[in-house]
């Protein structure tokens, strides 16, 4: 297959090069895959488009008043892929890893607030040692600390998606920057787990979050879950606090250095929110510390239970990484490259969501179906996980691949033979 000049945009090139990869087989794909990859006139926005398009009108259609967008960074450890040459050495989210060596990918998950379902990744960046690839801004400064680029990527999530719902934003507690919520717009609405020891004002007094915690009882009941093993139950409360400490902006160098700067602002007000989760004994076995900035009338169960709701970008990053995609284990030398092909693999995983959450007779017999055929286990009383439904959809399509080489009776005689040459019937 020769790749040759034509007159195509990038979004027909990205369009062609994704039927092209679904269409060969064998050695030819992959082929036409490290062509595709590597291809310089399939840009990243065209090749993110057709799954922004399809995940937007997803969340439109929906009957919420509300989107939840999780945001988080994660490391892709190619400590052993020495050909890579333009991996950041200690990533940051693994510092206490020496060994990690690799690619940061920030991703912001969009997950329906009713249900907890996740839909798509809206936004997707991979920084490398030298430079950020982007699916929002191809000419992002690579010096920018996480928040600072975080302010970008809501500003757009917020302004430039046309996202026809209200826009919470839900983080874990790196967020917790009197900086960073100085930074936000009025309307960015947010859920942040909030750090222990730094102090907020309550009722006149300075106090640090963990001890303002242990004032405050348990509160209203949410919901049962399973964690670690254990059932418990989810419990929340909240006060209105002030967030009034000064603030550093950080900037990063060129050298790798840190330049910190103290800025002083106006006081923030906020819901100082405890989650905790109390086992069957009375014992309480976690409890989560969150900000936001949500109005009154979102009740703080809703609040507690969006941020349980956070765990599906955790998810989506196992799904890529150990349970389903094999990330780590990629063999394409550049990050672009790389970067390319998560958007093909995080299409495949919008598509697995919409399987394993649309609720229709026809759709609960296909994922039994797939279950069965990934030769997987699930959880007693579940019917399926999206690790399991991904490999089923790729046991699946390979199956339908041979149909389409071979008949029925080629295909008994092939069973026939194996069973002569092995003895035994299956």
């Amino acid at each position: 297959m020769k790749l040759v000049k034509s007159h195509m945009n990038h979004k027909q090139h990205s369009t062609n090069g994704l039927n092209l990869l679904q269409k060969t087989e064998g050695f030819s794909q992959a082929q036409s895959a490290w062509r595709f990859y590597n291809n310089e006139h399939v840009d990243i926005e065209s090749l993110n488009e057709p799954m922004l398009t399809r995940g937007i009108a997803t969340i439109n259609k929906s009957s919420d008043e509300y989107i939840l967008v999780a945001h988080d960074w994660s490391l892709i450890n190619y400590k052993n892929h020495t050909a890579k040459t333009d991996c950041i050495r200690k990533c940051r989210s693994n510092v206490n890893n020496a060994s990690s060596r690799g690619y940061e990918l920030q991703s912001s998950l969009a997950i329906e607030s009713s249900s907890g379902k996740p839909i798509l990744p809206l936004v997707q960046n991979l920084k490398t040692q030298d430079k950020v690839l982007s699916s929002y801004n191809p000419t992002m400064k690579s010096h920018l600390t996480h928040l600072g680029e975080l302010t970008q990527r809501i500003a757009y999530i917020n302004q430039s998606l046309n996202i026809q719902k209200k826009i919470v934003h839900v983080i874990d507690r790196e967020a917790d920057s009197a900086g960073f919520f100085r930074g936000l717009q009025k309307e960015d609405l947010y859920i942040v787990r909030a750090l222990d020891n730094v102090k907020v004002r309550y009722e006149n007094e300075e106090i640090t979050q963990k001890e303002l915690s242990k004032k405050m009882d348990k509160g209203k009941y949410i919901k049962n879950i399973h964690y670690q093993n254990k059932k418990v139950k989810i419990y929340v409360n909240t006060v209105d606090i002030l967030i009034t400490r000064d603030s550093y902006q950080k900037t990063d160098t060129p050298q790798d250095k840190t330049i910190k700067q103290k800025v002083k602002g106006k006081p923030i007000k906020n819901r100082f929110i405890v989650q905790r989760l109390i086992d069957e004994k009375n014992n309480t076995v976690a409890t989560w510390l969150l900000l936001s900035n949500l109005p009154k009338d979102v009740d703080i169960t809703r609040i507690g239970l969006w941020y349980y709701y956070r765990w599906n970008i955790e998810t989506y990053f196992k799904l890529l990484k150990s349970s389903g995609f094999n990330l780590e284990k990629w063999q394409q030398e550049s990050a672009q490259a790389i970067f390319k092909r998560l958007f093909v693999a995080s299409y495949a995983c919008l598509l697995v969501w919409e399987i394993e959450h649309t609720n229709s007779k026809n759709m609960l017999a296909i994922r039994k179906f797939l279950v069965r055929l990934s030769g997987r286990l699930v959880a007693r009383k579940k019917i399926s996980t999206s690790p399991a439904l991904l490999a089923g959809l790729w046991n699946f399509f390979s199956a339908m691949d041979m149909l389409e080489l071979y008949d029925i009776e080629e295909l008994h005689s092939i069973k026939k033979e194996l069973n002569d040459f092995m003895q035994m019937e299956f």
